[in-house]
């Protein structure tokens, strides 16, 4: 069985969860039992761990099995991501400033940097590889992936809606994100074929790049913890952010799949 469909099947197994995570949003007395924002927050972390454990598989079962081709083909859609929610970050804090809650400018502006620079050294990786991004169209279920936040968020242009909100989003990407790369970068050694040949330095290159951006997406993945531990304080607020939360993990972890899929060349369903 490929990689995709067999991720594919786990995904079906716990749609469940995000079915009731979507009831929950409209649950306000359940939503009224946290105490406070970061009691929700870490209710959060721990109800959606199956699915988190799908994104770690993503990067675990992919880079057990892949070659250089699929590392390419991983790193063109990794490259065109940076750039994504580099657009999607510079929009927010221009288009939408007034939405945004002053003392998080500095911590978006610093997660930009911090995604031109993945940009820089996922190019470099390509052309390690002999690779570029000329020509390259992204995979359909990324580009839906990095228009949703906005357009969930703006859907109630108040403050601190709109942040909290677009943390719900944008950040919950991120979380999966983090798991991922460190599944990556734990399962790595286990492909003995990687680690041999002129393509070893690109491999090294890869996980290098993955233990280091590790770090930075659990950095971003905390901007929503900061978010919501200030402002998730009331049963109607964590019913926004589940409401923009939910859909982003779920189109996050299709979004993972589809890019293994289209790597092996299978088609599965989602």
């Amino acid at each position: 069985m490929s990689i995709a469909k067999r991720l594919a099947e786990e995904f079906q197994e716990v749609r469940p969860l995000l079915d009731r995570l979507r009831s929950l949003a409209n649950d306000h007395e359940f939503l009224g039992t946290f105490k406070n924002g970061l009691e929700f927050v870490e209710w959060f972390k721990s109800f959606v761990s199956p699915v988190l454990r799908i994104n770690y598989n993503t990067g675990a079962y992919w880079i057990r099995s892949t070659d250089i081709r699929g590392i390419v083909l991983w790193t063109k859609q990794g490259a065109w991501n940076e750039w994504a929610a580099n657009s999607v970050l510079a929009r927010a804090v221009t288009e939408y400033r007034d939405y945004i809650e002053p003392e998080f400018i500095p911590l978006l502006s610093h997660q930009m940097a911090d995604e031109a620079r993945h940009f820089y050294i996922r190019t470099k990786i390509l052309t390690l590889a002999g690779e570029s991004l000329a020509g390259f169209k992204p995979i359909e279920k990324w580009v839906q992936l990095f228009e949703f936040p906005l357009k969930c968020a703006a859907e109630r242009l108040e403050r601190p809606y709109f942040q909290a909100k677009f943390s719900g989003a944008f950040q919950t990407v991120e979380l999966t994100a983090t798991v991922q790369h460190r599944g990556v970068v734990e399962n790595a050694h286990l492909n003995k074929s990687l680690w041999q040949g002129p393509h070893a330095k690109v491999a090294e290159a890869l996980v290098n790049f993955s233990r280091e951006i590790e770090d930075d997406e659990s950095f971003h993945w905390s901007i929503a913890e900061r978010a919501w531990a200030k402002y998730a304080t009331t049963p109607e607020m964590r019913s926004e952010v589940l409401k923009c939360a939910t859909p982003a993990l779920e189109l996050s972890t299709v979004a993972k799949i589809a890019r293994i899929a289209a790597a092996e060349g299978v088609d599965v369903t989602l």
